[in-house]
Formats: structure tokens, C-alpha cells, sequence
């Protein structure tokens, strides 16, 4: 069978993983990308997506010629709405089999099934499901009694129950990278994309991990052994001729002994830069040193607000300003770019709640404290507690769950505000704040004068090469650089401009 995989905005590695497990039965896979250049967390602009830098008729014509016998999408909330547009028109132009899998047919599968574009759906953990349904496709058999699996039968929609998870996340075959390689070779050579472990050990509110524990209430979070993940590195270094490493790991510190045995080995055979997140519990001078000679170029480590009581009742994470204090006060003596993540709009926050945050932020500096709204993803906890306080109605709700509205967190999220907004644009700049600065501003309210809009990128960028060129940070960047960026920009522009002179040409 052909399967071909559509997807926006970034590589994506669970495409690659069932793209090399449907190999393995023999199936030829292919994949349709949507760059969205101007329709991403950083930068959404409507009228230059929709009008100029629009890849949509592009992309379900190479979909219409290629012929697939099923279409699979791995879906956030994020792009879901992209999602049911191109899975709809594609569906009349191939009459393909489509499968939704992913974050958000998992959070709401019974919405998602009833919403009728989906033929199927792979709830939780797709590497043992997804290959099963298309075996059982290709032979023309029932699918109906597949774990993990939903569909639509005589009007109705059926959805089976996850089937045990797989404990060795050894047995996988290495990503399918030749897919986003043959796209855009720099989106795998320039920062190789790996993840070492599958879950969280923490169940942040606001996170998809705190909506999986209803689909897997024990043991979803499981790791790779150091030799298995040190192996696909040097393949893909042999491979690809990879330049950087970035771990998608949600805490790569996690475990002591692990990250010891791992970094041992990925000194001695892997020997790239590499950027990792870390957790405030997990920070101490020795695990600092341990990432700093073995390549680790930068870090992000999550604060999310200096409210502890915000911190710990609305977003249900443990710890203390004092462990966080310290934290980014060990990371800020070592040669490691620090990113720290602060979120805006949380339930009942307060402008009083921000300026404190602020302060905290200036006396204990990360190179660069980035700022992201809250966005309520279906199915996460958060919902609940809005919705206890009164904050999210129940038609609000429906729509946060119905995922029609594109709201990154980088820009918007759900709870955009231009009066935060200006406070988050100065905690954005407080690495490079002094604290009495800090405290005038504070004193004297003196950020209503700021501006309201996204800085984010621009401020990334800049404090990026301040940081290299003058501090010694060389590899500050947790995915692209800047220049990788460009040069991701001008290609796609350019792989459109060829394409519609060719249109013109053929008129």
C-alpha cells in the first residue's frame, strides 16, 4: 500500500517512527508538508498565509498524483483545523483512506470521530496500532477489533480500548528521517531531533502529559537505554552528516544514573552540541558540569511564574522559588545559554502576580526568560480548574475542545492580554535588566508605556548573537538558528515562486 503522511510547520517524529514500522510490512511511504511560513507560533499573519506564501493547492495536487490508499496526520490542537481543511479535499481528490493520529484525537476521540472527516482514528500510542490497521486495510479484513483504533461503521463510530503499553521503547526501529531529509535536508542536519524517553514524570496542568494519565493511568513514562539513543546518533551522524543534537525529552535530567551512563557515551561517540530541558529539581553543580563536557550548548528550564500558589494549586507543580532561585543561579555561572519559560493569563493571575515574576526574573537571570500565553489544550487539567473558578465557561470549554481557532502560544494562546502583554515583554527583557532598574519600573508602573506586541522572536534572535559574540555562548539556539531559518524561508518562497511561473508558463 501507498501511505502517505501530511503534516505543517515542523519535522514531526512519530510520522517518522510509523513511517519506518509500515516499512517494515513492505508499505511505501511519502511526505506532504505544509511550511507555514506565516501561519506558525511565531509569526501569523492571515493575509500573507492565505493570499502570497499559501501551499495548500500545492500540496493536495502532489497528494492527487501520488495516488496514496491511505492518508495519515498526526494531529495537535494546534493544527487541527489544518488538519480537517486538507484531509477533506484530499479525500475527494485520492478517495484515501484517512487516519487521524496524536495529541488530539487522543484528548477528545469520541469529538473528533463524530466530527466525520477521519475514517479512522489511533488513540494513544500509535506504534503497534497504526501498522496493525494497515495490514488489516491492505488484506481487505475487519478492522473493527483493533486496540487503540476507532472508526465509523453503519452510521455509527466505534472506539476500542488502548492495548498494553509497549514497555521497550528498544524494540522501535530508528526514526524514518529520509522523509523530512529529502524536504529539507537543514531540518534534519542542522539540529537532529531525537527523544530519548516517551512521557513525563511530572503532570503539569496546562500539559498534554496531565491528559494522558486518564488514557494510561500507570507507566506511560519510559526510557530508551543510553546505548539505544547513543546509537541512533552516531547512525544519523554517519548518516546525515548532523551538526546538533536537540532532545525532545520533556526532562532529559530526570534520572541521575541514566543521564550519567548516557552522557558518557555520547561524549565519546557522539561528541555534538546539544540542547536539552531541564527541571528546577534536577539542577545542581554537578549535573551542570555533567552537560557542560558533554557538548550541552543551552538548556531550557521551566519557572512559569514566581506565584508559588499559582505554581503549585493551578498548575500542579511542585517546588520552591528558593530550589528555582538556585537553579538558574548554577545555570547562569556555567557557559550554558539558559532559556527559562514564563507563562502569561494563567487563572487568576494579576498584574501584582506578573511584577512579582519580574523581579524574580531580573535577580535571578536566564539569558533569556521567553514569554508564552496560556493555551488550554483539550482533555488537560487546567480546563478543570478554570472551569471551577469560574474563569472558562461551558461554551468555552466546547470550544477548546472543538480545536477550531488557531491560537499559538507564542502570540496569543487563549488568554492574550495587552496590558500583560507590555509586563511580559519586560520580564522578556530582564536578562539584561538590572534589579534597581527592575524595581523602579515596578515602583512606578512604568512598563504601561511598553509595547503590546510579540517581541519574542525578534528578542530571540538578538539576545542569541549578543550572547555568541560576546559572552561565549556558541550554540544558544534550542532548535534553528536564525540563518537556518532564513534559509528555510527562501527555500520554500523559492520552491513556490518556481511553482507558480510554471503554472503561469502552462496558461
Amino acid at each position: 500500500m501507498r501511505i502517505a503522511f501530511a503534516t505543517s510547520h515542523y519535522e514531526n517524529l512519530a510520522i517518522e517512527y510509523l513511517s519506518a514500522l509500515v516499512k517494515l510490512d513492505g508499505h511505501e511511504t511519502a511526505l506532504f508538508f505544509e511550511p507555514a511560513l506565516f501561519h506558525n507560533f511565531f509569526c501569523d499573519s492571515n493575509f500573507l498565509h492565505d493570499r502570497v506564501f499559501n501551499f495548500r493547492s500545492r500540496l493536495l495536487k502532489s497528494l492527487e498524483e501520488w495516488k496514496p490508499d491511505i492518508i495519515a496526520f498526526s494531529v495537535i490542537s494546534d493544527n487541527y483545523r489544518w488538519t480537517l481543511d486538507i484531509a477533506r479535499e484530499a479525500k475527494k481528490l485520492t478517495g484515501a483512506k484517512i487516519v487521524f493520529g496524536g495529541v488530539h484525537p487522543t484528548s477528545v476521540p469520541d469529538r473528533t470521530l463524530a466530527e466525520g472527516t477521519p475514517d479512522f482514528i489511533v488513540a494513544g500510542d500509535a506504534e503497534e496500532a497504526f501498522p496493525e490497521l494497515a495490514r488489516a486495510l491492505a488484506a481487505g479484513t475487519d478492522p473493527s477489533g483493533i486496540a487503540n483504533v476507532g472508526g465509523r461503521s453503519g452510521g455509527k463510530t466505534w472506539l476500542n480500548p488502548p492495548r498494553p503499553l509497549m514497555k521497550d521503547l528498544d524494540r522501535l526501529p530508528f526514526p524514518d528521517k529520509d522523509l523530512f531529509y529529502r524536504e529539507c535536508a537543514l531540518l534534519v542536519k542542522k539540529s537532529y531531533m531525537i527523544s530519548a524517553s516517551r512521557g513525563c514524570n511530572y503532570s503539569c496542568s496546562y500539559c498534554w502529559n496531565s491528559m494522558i494519565r486518564k488514557v494510561y493511568p500507570e507507566g506511560f513514562f519510559r526510557r530508551r537505554s543510553p546505548e539505544n539513543a547513543a546509537a541512533e546518533l552516531e547512525w544519523a551522524k554517519a548518516r546525515y552528516g548532523i551538526e546538533r543534537v536537540t532532545f525532545y525529552d520533556e526532562v532529559f535530567t530526570s534520572d541521575r544514573d541514566w543521564l550519567e551512563k548516557f552522557l558518557e557515551i555520547y561524549r565519546r561517540r557522539v561528541g555534538l552540541p546539544f540542547f536539552c530541558c531541564v527541571h528546577p529539581d534536577n539542577i545542581d553543580e554537578a549535573v551542570v558540569k555533567l552537560l557542560e563536557d558533554s557538548g550541552c550548548g543551552a538548556v531550557n528550564i521551566g519557572l512559569q511564574t514566581a506565584n508559588e500558589d499559582t505554581r503549585r494549586r493551578i498548575l500542579n507543580r511542585g517546588g520552591s522559588n528558593d530550589q528555582a532561585a538556585r537553579a538558574l543561579d548554577i545555570l547562569g555561572r556555567s557557559k550554558l545559554y539558559v532559556y527559562s519559560n514564563i507563562m502569561l493569563g494563567l487563572p487568576g493571575e494579576t498584574e501584582k502576580d506578573l511584577e512579582g515574576t519580574l523581579l524574580f526574573c531580573a535577580r535571578h537571570k536566564a539569558d533569556l526568560p521567553a514569554i508564552y500565553w496560556l493555551r488550554y489544550y483539550p482533555g488537560t487539567r487546567i480546563i478543570e480548574t478554570a472551569g471551577g473558578m469560574g474563569i472558562l465557561t461551558g461554551e468555552q470549554i466546547e470550544r477548546i475542545n472543538d480545536s477550531r481557532e488557531y491560537l499559538p502560544y507564542a502570540t496569543t494562546g487563549s488568554t492574550y492580554k495587552p496590558d500583560m502583554a507590555r509586563l511580559g515583554n519586560l520580564i522578556l527583557l530582564s536578562g539584561f535588566l538590572p534589579v534597581a532598574w527592575a524595581e523602579t519600573i515596578v515602583r512606578r508602573r512604568l512598563y504601561r508605556f511598553l509595547p503590546a506586541g510579540n517581541l519574542l522572536f525578534p528578542v530571540i534572535a538578538l539576545t542569541a548573537w549578543i550572547k555568541k559574540y560576546f559572552k561565549g555562548k556558541n550554540s544558544p539556539f534550542h532548535y534553528l538558528s536564525v540563518t537556518d531559518y532564513a534559509r528555510f524561508y527562501l527555500l520554500y518562497s523559492w520552491r513556490l515562486l518556481r511553482t507558480s511561473a510554471a503554472r503561469l508558463f502552462r496558461s
